[in-house]
């Protein structure tokens, strides 16, 4: 037994030497276990926050790893931003990458060194100079922002990212995203919340920027193959390593795939047994849900997407789609090692199809020390009158209906992204809107993600609407080729019948509390929506008018067309003009005259 455990001793100390001599030149697996870093932190003083974010390339570190992304202000982790409502911000944007970039088609892989900024899930305004993410900063060129935050603005976790259409893709896998944290007052929390909350206890925050930024395995949309498309040069297949393969094979062969934490390869956290802690996380995807356990230790639900939940609630996983974000109090009790991952569990397939669900672990929890005793929050500052419950607004009062329509990739509303002054729906600032998000691909989710107001989840309905195919083309629920179809439908390529996969019908019926369903009533800015589903959610167009961007957060799914713009106007501007339908074909619809959903008579004239 001695000898046994002398050999492990020796191996250990094998290992770990081996891992300090390895390089870009002698690679080797990847170990952990680093201490967890917080990002460096720029912070609104007295109202006001002045910053300059530079997009340029630069080298960063995993480990032993060295490559060359675009990155913001020089490396990873990006800044995280803290501010508070009614700051005012201003952000200059700087874009330093080169001017030698192949312009393309758009609705394509394009623009590698165009860019342009989204504050993510801020209650703003889409309009110049604030967050409007149809501007292009290019090379070379520079983009002064003004934002004016909410009075009102909800304290919570968002993000910032790059959004240039065509290019977001390309550049949030690279790493152009960072934290934005809007803090609580101090009078609005409890004093469990406030004990692990900033500004007095920020100690307490453990702030989680998640994003696959490792990502060279053998996956159509790697980060090499990306690279390849949009003309990259830094490929990293120049540098020969020492089993005489280029690191680039070397790295897709063994794999080299990973959910990094603020740029960290699963980092070690340190806490105290009973401690409790604030977690921060934010899903910067570009192309997986995160279903995340932690097991042996509890978690506690405090926020989604930057809105806190009615009251604190306890939970065995959280799951955050593509660009959304959790609050969760985590408390571990017992001394021991811990290990937060995400994993696509097999009990929840039903409620998220063959969506990609990111498989490994995240981080490491060790708890060590003398215990200390906390207690959960019980409570939650109020929200804003913007995002009080809307789920008992009379009907006859709803301002608009509408209906957002995932198709066969990449259809949005059964067209590709136009530019210009091309509205799919316009409605008006201090209205009540209902809409509809539909799903009608057969097996994979899509993550909906609106800009300017948040919305909330009404209700999961019977899906009656179309089922995509490949063609690509729209059937029945029966197989037979709808009269209703796509923008670019070739009727010589689509069959009069064919078999139709109904495997994941009938989101309406299952628990709720399945992991890719929201909690009806609960707030979102985001959410996933399954295969062959429809979903009511409301929202109050508050203050805001401008251009409102609605797309699929798998960005690689957004830049190839699946965006569209809508208009919010003034109370006594006119709603018409929008092209609600695709050449005359409604979203949401299979034949003529269908009542599922029956929208229009239920609208008021020229609403859509």
């Amino acid at each position: 037994m001695m000898s046994y455990l002398l050999f492990i001793a020796v191996c250990l100390v094998t290992c770990v030497s081996a891992h300090a001599q390895c390089s870009n030149t002698s690679p080797c697996p990847f170990k952990g276990g680093d201490d967890f870093i917080q990002p460096e932190e720029k912070s609104s003083i007295d109202g006001k926050l002045e910053m300059t974010l530079t997009v340029d390339v630069s080298d960063v570190t995993v480990e032993w790893l060295t490559f060359t992304r675009r990155t913001y202000n020089g490396g990873w982790p990006s800044p995280t931003l803290r501010v508070r409502a009614g700051d005012q911000v201003d952000i200059l944007l700087k874009n330093n990458l080169g001017d030698s970039q192949a312009e393309g088609e758009p609705n394509t892989f394009r623009h590698p060194n165009t860019t342009n900024l989204h504050v993510h899930g801020l209650h703003i305004s889409p309009r110049e100079p604030q967050d409007d993410v149809l501007i292009e900063v290019r090379p070379g060129s520079e983009y002064q922002h003004h934002y004016e935050l909410n009075a009102l603005q909800p304290a919570g976790t968002y993000w910032y990212h790059a959004h240039h259409h065509g290019a977001t893709y390309f550049q949030v896998a690279s790493g152009l995203a960072g934290l934005l944290i809007v803090e609580d007052e101090e009078a609005s929390m409890s004093d469990q919340l406030a004990a692990i909350s900033c500004p007095n206890n920020c100690d307490k925050e453990v702030p989680m920027l998640l994003g696959k930024l490792l990502f060279y395995g053998q996956d159509a949309l790697s980060f090499p193959t990306m690279q390849d498309i949009m003309g990259d040069i830094f490929v990293l297949d120049d540098i020969v390593t020492d089993e005489n393969i280029t690191l680039l094979d070397w790295l897709e062969r063994n794999d080299a795939t990973q959910y990094l934490t603020n740029g960290q390869y699963v980092p070690t956290i340190s806490m105290r047994p009973g401690e409790i802690r604030r977690f921060r996380l934010v899903n910067i995807g570009p192309t997986d849900m995160l279903e995340m356990y932690l097991e042996g230790c509890e978690m506690v639900v405090l926020a989604f997407d930057g809105v806190y939940v009615d009251k604190p609630y306890q939970t065995e996983y959280v799951f955050i789609p593509d660009a959304g974000r959790a609050d969760v109090a985590v408390r571990c009790s017992e001394a021991g090692s811990y290990q937060l991952i995400s994993r696509n569990a097999p009990d929840q397939i039903m409620s998220v199809g063959s969506t990609p669900v990111y498989d490994g672990i995240i981080a490491t929890i060790e708890v060590s020390g003398e215990p200390v005793e906390m207690s959960f929050p019980t409570s939650l500052p109020e929200r804003p009158f913007f995002n009080l419950d809307l789920r008992g607004f009379p009907d006859t009062r709803i301002r608009g209906r509408n209906v957002v329509e995932f198709g066969p990739t990449p259809y949005l509303n059964r067209e590709k992204m136009k530019t210009g002054d091309y509205f799919r729906y316009k409605f008006r600032t201090g209205t009540v809107q209902e809409w509809y998000l539909v799903n009608s691909d057969p097996s994979v989710g899509h993550p909906y993600h609106v800009h300017v107001n948040h919305f909330q989840v009404v209700a999961y309905n019977r899906y009656n609407g179309p089922v995509a195919s490949f063609a690509p083309a729209y059937y029945d629920q029966q197989g037979f080729l709808c009269d209703q179809q796509l923008e670019d439908f070739d009727p010589l390529e689509a069959p009069e019948v064919i078999p139709v996969n109904l495997t994941f019908l009938g989101h309406e019926t299952r628990d709720r509390g399945m992991a890719g369903y929201v909690p009806i009533g609960q707030w979102r800015d985001t959410i996933m929506v399954p295969p062959l589903a429809s979903i009511t959610i409301r929202f109050m167009a508050d203050e805001y008018p401008g251009t409102c961007v609605i797309h699929c957060h798998f960005l690689n799914h957004e830049d190839v067309g699946m965006m569209m713009v809508t208009e919010i106007v003034r109370p006594w501007q006119s709603i018409r003009g929008a092209h609600v339908t695709s050449g005359g074909f409604h979203p949401g619809t299979c034949k003529f005259f269908d009542e599922w959903p029956d929208v229009r008579k239920n609208s008021p004239a020229g609403s859509i």
